[in-house]
């Protein structure tokens, strides 16, 4: 019998003016381990972060069953969850695209899906296609698509050299909760424009490593005034980010998680992001990561 695992990176959306066009992986992870079995029996385990049950509607099979169909063979799945779910860095996403990816790898291989097809298909199940590039090519990607209008999906992995990030979590129990389901209809002309010069100079700062550029450029009009509103001490975060040595400081896609760059004094920087937050009353996990190059890892094993 063979199992598939399949590591996938988390993912954060934006970075600042980017509204769901860049993405940069993050060496924290979801696996999706899956074998097949005669039966038509389904199992799955879940451990680690996340709060889906141990049951077929978990996203990793129901990705499984997009690809194989509602009568698809007996399967067995354990999922190990690095990801804290709900805070913006893609793990409903790490899960889809691993499950999909672990029952690509099961068919048999004159039906296998290349590359290509996998990004279309899980852009199309998650809705998110952004975050399915970064997770799938890993690094800094470039995202354009309108999928419900049916317009082409298009997509670019930029290399940029070996960078760190501090990454915060804080722990708002009420935050999904505020944050809009939806993006604005209308935003101000002058809101667009700064955003999309500042997200061509956050590409360009990120593939020279020059972090003084990104300070000035990773700045947002549209969206992250109002999700800064709803974490508490945000600014005094972002504030005490920069004076710890960080260069830039932003919200990872819907957030709350924050992400700070860095070229040095991470540890000092963790500390001072948590600190803030506990000033703010909130509690905060933190990490210092490195930038996750290979996107998804696949291996096999008899």
């Amino acid at each position: 019998m063979t199992k598939v695992t399949v590591t996938v990176p988390a993912v954060c959306l934006n970075l600042g003016p980017g509204i769901d066009s860049l993405g940069l992986a993050l060496a924290l992870h979801n696996t999706v381990e899956m074998s097949l079995h005669p039966g038509p029996e389904v199992s799955i385990s879940v451990r680690g972060e996340g709060a889906y049950p141990n049951t077929p509607d978990h996203p990793a099979l129901q990705a499984a069953r997009a690809l194989w169909g509602e009568r698809g063979p007996g399967v067995s799945v354990t999922c190990t969850g690095e990801i804290p779910p709900g805070v913006g860095l893609g793990d409903d996403v790490a899960w889809m695209v691993g499950g999909l990816v672990a029952a690509n790898n099961l068919v048999e291989s004159a039906h296998l899906l290349n590359r290509e097809r996998l990004i279309e298909r899980a852009s199309k199940l998650t809705g998110k296609p952004a975050a399915v590039v970064a997770a799938l090519l890993g690094g800094l990607t470039v995202t354009s698509s309108a999928i419900t209008s049916g317009d082409q999906l298009l997509y670019q992995r930029v290399a940029i050299p070996a960078l760190r990030v501090v990454l915060v979590v804080p722990e708002i129990a009420d935050y999904a909760d505020k944050v809009p389901p939806t993006r604005p209809d209308r935003i101000d002309l002058a809101d667009a424009i700064f955003n999309i010069g500042r997200t061509a100079l956050v590409i360009d700062a990120l593939r020279r490593g020059d972090l003084d550029t990104l300070c000035r450029a990773a700045q947002d009009r549209i969206l992250e005034p109002q999700r800064q509103g709803l974490i508490p001490g945000y600014d005094q975060v972002v504030a005490s980010a920069k004076a710890a040595g960080a260069a830039a400081a932003t919200i990872c896609g819907d957030g709350p998680a924050v992400v700070a760059f860095a070229s040095a004094n991470h540890p000092a920087i963790e500390s001072a992001m948590r600190a803030a937050f506990r000033q703010a009353g909130i509690p905060a996990r933190t990490w210092t990561l490195n930038v996750d190059t290979q996107g998804i890892a696949i291996n096999f094993r008899q």
